[in-house]
């Protein structure tokens, strides 16, 4: 009977990640923001005569960076447009664009579909976008811990080589990187990929549950990631903040308890899509992302609806 149950847990378990590890097919729509999911509060789709003014952008931009392109996209329609993200040859920065959303809130949704461009360069650092809370002012703000009621940001990208995607994510209670004697403090990688708890991953709770893909340029993905704020703590003892994240309707991440905020006035009011390299040695080539939405509810990948994050369950 115990032999029974070890081998039913672990087959279980083995299927578990099969099905985590896949990449199903999704049925992405051209026009999607002209029926846009239940709980939607902003949506891009750029088939419109001017997305780029749905935006709010403040640090300038040429559309070269940030330009509008016909691809074919997640949908696979030769009339579908996407903006493609691309940083100037040779040096470091950033093209992005910036929506402040026209409330604020305590949990949101935010989903889209990314392509890094073929012959991408997964060698050169980088920093991805997402979810932020606070004044829009603080993105992009780094080696600094929040203090709790300024700015909480969630940002995902990929780790450099291994192109395990995950979110750069910087909070009160981050923890990872701030052993710097002058008191710097640098994003902490939710779940944490870097290692298995001898340096940087030392909470075994935020270290990944699931096998984590690794991406490749060339081919479309749906990422969706949930923020919630959770309950506002001074120190941190009941704290319940939590990012959930999925990457083809698979889960790929479910950090919890974490400590996001000291006030209930921290909220969720940013969403930043961002393709940032550090210095010139990345390629020409960059990212390009359709179907934007963030939401008050869960949204999916076109047909395919969010599985539950698995509970109890470690990859070692």
């Amino acid at each position: 009977m115990v032999n029974l149950f070890f081998r039913e847990c672990f087959l279980s378990v083995l299927c578990w990640l099969i099905f985590m590890s896949a990449s199903p097919s999704f049925a992405a729509v051209r026009n999607e923001c002209a029926n846009p999911p239940a709980g939607t509060i902003f949506c891009e789709d750029f088939e419109g005569a001017n997305p780029k003014a749905d935006f709010d952008d403040y640090d300038g931009n040429p559309d070269t960076e940030n330009q509008i392109i016909l691809d074919s996209g997640p949908s696979g329609d030769a009339s579908n447009k996407v903006v493609r993200l691309r940083v100037p040859a040779g040096q470091g920065g950033i093209s992005d664009l910036f929506k402040v959303l026209s409330n604020s809130y305590d949990k949101l949704y935010a989903r889209w579909y990314f392509m890094y461009e073929p012959g991408f360069n997964f060698a050169a650092r980088n920093h991805g976008g997402g979810l932020s809370a606070g004044d829009r002012n603080f993105v992009g703000q780094s080696g600094i811990r929040p203090t709790g009621s300024d700015w909480a940001g969630f940002f995902m990208q990929y780790q450099e080589n291994t192109t395990k995607p995950y979110a750069y994510s910087y909070y009160r209670g981050m923890y990872q990187d701030c052993t710097d004697p002058n008191g710097s403090c640098w994003g902490d990688s939710l779940p944490c990929i870097f290692d298995t708890g001898a340096t940087f991953c030392t909470k075994p709770q935020d270290r990944p549950t699931a096998i984590m893909p690794n991406l490749v340029a060339g081919q479309w993905y749906c990422y969706e990631q949930m923020i919630d704020l959770g309950a506002v703590s001074a120190d941190g003892f009941g704290a319940t903040g939590r990012i959930t994240q999925w990457l083809n309707g698979n889960f790929i991440g479910d950090n919890t308890n974490l400590w996001l905020r000291t006030t209930a006035n921290l909220k969720i009011q940013n969403l930043w899509l961002s393709l940032y390299h550090h210095d010139g040695t990345h390629s020409i080539v960059g990212e390009l992302i359709d179907n934007v939405v963030v939401s008050t509810l869960p949204i999916g990948c076109g047909s395919i609806s969010l599985p539950a994050p698995p509970q109890n369950l470690r990859v070692n």
